[in-house]
């Protein structure tokens, strides 16, 4: 096995608490890609099945207090989860399902008790499907849901209801594990329907959990095409959704949506340089963290910090100046307090890489030499973990973004050796993403290069 990936699954079993043997399992899973692996991409999966895991894992472990058997099944399953069997699971749940069918064939004949856990069974077996990491065990696991919802529904619609959402929830990560149109699409498609049977009015609460499940697969897909027109569409959902829902009717969902609202802003700000739109991203940020106590949700807490740092710093460089940026370095540095070095290496590098995108635009208030160097310093950092044979692309945005604050430098102190170092760094940089056919990235740095060798060309002269 690939050290780098030994690592990583080392690092992610003793952060996330689980078992080396489940994430092999889901590892395997993933099948071979081709090409390089993008090691970053395999942590952050990792991290998430580990989370789903838990999850499952907790709820197969409760007894059901009333029959022994089916408890030592769901029992089993977990055990077999826990050293990587996924089929075995299946077939053991499987097994538990058909105990609390009960031989009955007609789903009107059961009692309501049967049902609800006839539809726990069957949507626990979607759950295990989630855990392999391909496309067909997820369409697998949308159809299991979608049976869930349709055993649970004449018993609990409420529950139901939940079945369904995550059957849309699966053809959504369709789309964004395997950058499948047809997943997000057939989400979109489901979520509309589930819509036409809710009224705002009445239901708003699972109206506004709906919409909110709509607008993430439409604005996902906005990523994936790059298209500003569904970005646009997403918000004007979540702006409809925050004017009818209230923070006291479902504080934890507006905080959800306010968090995914200041994503979408920020992202269609960003791309249009929209400084009003950015600054709309920020106050959706600030209202989900308000809305949020820390210690009952850290990891999310985090999160939000980090994105309202990058609307900061977008914000920082077009209008509201030093004060955005210095406010993006305090939400970066909060950040730094959960993502540490030793556990997520390359997320806390990607952070120190924005503190120092951060620190060179303050460079344009304040002409001290020792911004620039602090800026330097954070690429440097970022670098001991973006390294070049690891994360290619990434060590490339590092190393070009360090070359350029030294080029900055450079021209401020007038150092030859300086602008020749940050010379051959840039063309280096644009080498190396031209060779990842990343030829967009590599244009970003085409003009600082220029400027590199007019200064080298100036310095140089006696």
């Amino acid at each position: 096995m690939n050290q780098e990936i030994s690592t990583i699954l080392a690092r992610v079993s003793q952060r996330e608490g689980v078992p080396p043997a489940l994430l092999l399992a889901v590892l395997a899973a993933m099948g071979q890609a081709s090409g390089k692996p993008d090691f970053s991409r395999i942590e952050h999966d990792l991290r998430r099945k580990a989370g789903e895991f838990r999850a499952l894992r907790g709820r197969l472990l409760q007894s059901s207090a009333a029959d022994p058997e089916l408890d030592r099944l769901r029992a089993d399953a977990a055990r077999a989860l826990t050293e990587g069997r996924f089929g075995e699971a299946d077939r053991t749940l499987a097994q538990a399902e058909l105990r609390n069918l009960d031989g009955t064939v007609a789903l009107d004949k059961m009692s309501k008790e049967k049902l609800l856990a006839a539809a726990a069974g069957r949507a626990d077996r979607g759950a295990v499907a989630m855990l392999r990491l391909n496309a067909e065990a997820y369409h697998d696991a949308a159809q299991r849901f979608a049976e869930a919802a349709l055993i649970a529904g004449s018993a609990d619609p409420e529950q139901a209801r939940i079945y369904a959402w995550r059957q849309g929830d699966a053809l959504a990560r369709i789309g964004a594990d395997f950058r499948d149109k047809t997943g997000f699409t057939a989400s979109i498609a489901h979520f509309r329907a589930m819509l036409t049977k809710l009224d705002s009015f009445d239901q708003t609460v699972p109206w506004a959990a709906t919409q909110q499940r709509l607008a993430r697969a439409i604005n996902g897909l906005a990523r994936q095409q790059g298209d500003a027109r569904l970005t646009r569409q997403a918000i004007e959902i979540y702006r409809t959704v925050l004017d009818d829902l209230t923070q006291k009717q479902a504080p934890a969902l507006w905080a959800a949506i306010q968090s995914r609202f200041g994503e979408a802003l920020t992202t269609l700000g960003d791309a249009e340089d929209d400084a009003a739109m950015l600054e709309e991203g920020v106050a959706a940020f600030r209202a989900s963290l308000s809305a949020m106590e820390r210690s009952a949700m850290p990891a999310e807490w985090t999160r939000l910090n980090f994105e309202l740092g990058k609307a900061y710093v977008a914000l920082g460089l077009r209008a509201s100046g030093a004060a955005a940026l210095e406010a993006a370095i305090n939400a970066f540095k909060r950040v730094l307090d959960d993502w540490q070095q030793a556990g997520r290496p390359l997320e806390w590098a990607e952070v120190q890489d924005r503190i120092g995108t951060a620190l060179c635009g303050l460079a344009g208030y304040y002409r001290e030499p020792v911004v620039l160097e602090e800026a330097i310093a954070a690429f440097d950092a970022a670098l001991l973990e973006r390294r070049r044979e690891i994360v290619p692309a990434l060590w490339a945005a590092s190393t070009g973004n360090r070359a350029e604050a030294r080029l900055r430098l450079a021209e401020q102190l007038q150092d030859r050796r300086m602008a020749e170092a940050a010379a051959a760094e840039l063309l280096d940089t644009i080498e190396t993403l031209r060779g990842l056919d990343l030829a967009t990235d590599a244009k970003r740095f085409e003009p600082a290069l220029i400027r590199a060798g007019a200064l080298v060309g100036k310095l140089r002269k006696p």
